[in-house]
């Protein structure tokens, strides 16, 4: 499925407009395909419409037009009295009921086109009021192209949102349907094409097909040297549960490598040795529980073909130098996490711009806001972006984490959308570097193919971890895409 932003979607209707369809038929055409899908989903005997002043209002106007032609009631309630010209046309020739106070909420479906897609800035108290009054009556709600209070590109919420059953969508999504707060601003989703133009200016949301059959048939004439070697470089005396979460995510054969290794301080080695007798456990010189950068104890990693470090190791200057190390003489696929990034975001971002390794960063939004120099009020007004341009100068892949990931190689971008709020908790991310760590060792695949993949092994097995709280979920998503 691809989506669009709100400046993108603004280019197409203008475009659109100019060049094919004059907007009152555009109008027309919205409306009349969206009362259809709201008939092909509900059976309403008594309809308020909720009409803001700009397009969306004249899309709803429109909608409820074609139910009373269908002898359904319709009322409109005009929260301005100022609307687009498009919209006044749509006024007058709608023959229900208009209110310019919301009338007594006694309607068994509630049309929201308050606003629509143009929205840019906090609500007027007007609008708050409304939007608590609908969301608190228990009748179903449908909103028009993105519900209202819904930031059309970053998912954030200006006050206060819809709380919609059904959000129909003209032609493509809205990114903020799948971020931040407009997750949680719909249940159903449909999308309806009405005939505007097509662009190539587009945000992937990953679905689970895609996924299906990218895990490789295995040969019963196989060996553990087939199927890669893993090293894990993580932990601290301070710090000790995120490797473990992180060597569990990549061990006991979940990710299917040949050789799994986890190179901790020292200090914690005991506390490893013999957890996963398939693991090999090394010790790395180290200070009070911390790495100690020793150039000749690095050797073994390169010969890995992939590695992921940082992963509760706290902040120091000699993993900083470890991490250069690792740029600077590995050639395949390194996973920097947690305290890696916050190590490199305080004693220089631009080591990443001197590297023979593909990299995958794994920032949450407060780290990516170290990482960046930019706000989290600042990157969380349009997270795609962000995401993208810090990637693209870095040439590395980046995972920005949140309810949803965004993944981008400053090229391609998408948005994974998979998992729910149990994974709300420390150690997520530690699990996601190990399953990132897993499937590099011998996934013949770009780190932009690799992590998406491991966004949805771990969003996937957290959508199971729901319905039946067992330890093997990461295995059930593997059933789901293997290939044979």
């Amino acid at each position: 499925m691809d989506a669009v932003s709100q400046e993108v979607m603004k280019k197409i209707d203008t475009y659109t407009c100019e060049h094919l369809i004059k907007s009152i038929d555009l109008m027309e055409a919205a409306g009349a395909s969206m009362a259809k899908e709201v008939l092909s989903q509900y059976s309403p005997k008594r309809v308020l419409l909720l009409v803001g002043s700009s397009g969306n209002g004249g899309d709803a106007l429109v909608l409820g037009r074609k139910l009373i032609e269908e002898g359904i009631m319709v009322d409109a309630y005009l929260i301005s009295d100022k609307l687009s010209m498009d919209t006044n046309t749509n006024k007058e020739r709608f023959k229900g009921n208009i209110y310019y106070e919301l009338p007594k909420l006694d309607y068994d479906l509630i049309i929201d086109g308050l606003i629509g897609f143009g929205l840019k800035s906090k609500l007027r108290d007007n609008y708050i009021k409304v939007i608590d009054s609908v969301n608190q009556s228990n009748i179903k709600i449908v909103s028009l192209d993105i519900p209202t209070g819904i930031d059309a590109t970053s998912g954030v919420s200006y006050g206060a949102f819809i709380k919609s059953d059904l959000c129909i969508t003209i032609e493509y999504p809205k990114t903020g349907l799948f971020l931040n707060d407009g997750l949680d601003s719909y249940k159903k989703l449909s999308i309806i094409s009405i005939g505007i133009i097509k662009t190539s200016d587009v945000i992937h949301i990953h679905e689970k097909e895609e996924f299906r059959g990218l895990l490789p048939y295995r040969l019963r004439n196989s060996n553990k040297g087939d199927y890669g070697r893993v090293a894990i470089v993580a932990g601290s005396y301070k710090y000790p549960g995120a490797s473990y979460i992180a060597y569990q995510a990549c061990a006991s054969f979940k990710m299917g490598v040949g050789y799994s290794y986890l190179y901790v301080p020292y200090e914690v080695y005991e506390v490893y040795a013999l957890r996963h007798p398939e693991v090999i456990t090394s010790s790395l010189p180290s200070v009070d529980g911390h790495i100690q950068y020793d150039r000749e104890s690095l050797g073994s990693l390169l010969k890995m073909d992939s590695i992921s470090i940082g992963m509760g190791m706290d902040i120091s200057y000699d993993l900083y130098q470890v991490i250069e190390y690792l740029l600077q003489n590995y050639d395949k696929t390194l996973i920097i996490d947690a305290d890696g990034l916050n190590t490199i975001a305080k004693y220089g971002v631009d080591i990443l711009k001197n590297k023979k390794c593909r990299v995958i960063l794994t920032p949450h939004l407060k780290e990516m806001e170290r990482l960046s120099k930019i706000s989290v009020s600042d990157i969380m007004k349009n997270p795609l972006r962000a995401a993208k341009e810090f990637a693209h100068e870095y040439d590395v892949t980046l995972i920005l984490k949140s309810a949803s990931s965004i993944i981008t190689n400053g090229h391609n971008i998408s948005i994974s959308a998979f998992g729910n709020s149990s994974l709300a908790k420390g150690g997520s991310g530690d699990m996601l570097s190990g399953i990132l760590t897993g499937i590099s060792a011998y996934l013949d695949l770009e780190p932009y193919k690799i992590a998406s993949l491991g966004s949805y092994i771990l969003g996937r097995a957290a959508e199971y971890a729901v319905v039946d709280i067992e330890e093997e979920n990461i295995n059930k998503v593997f059933k789901e895409i293997k290939n044979g």
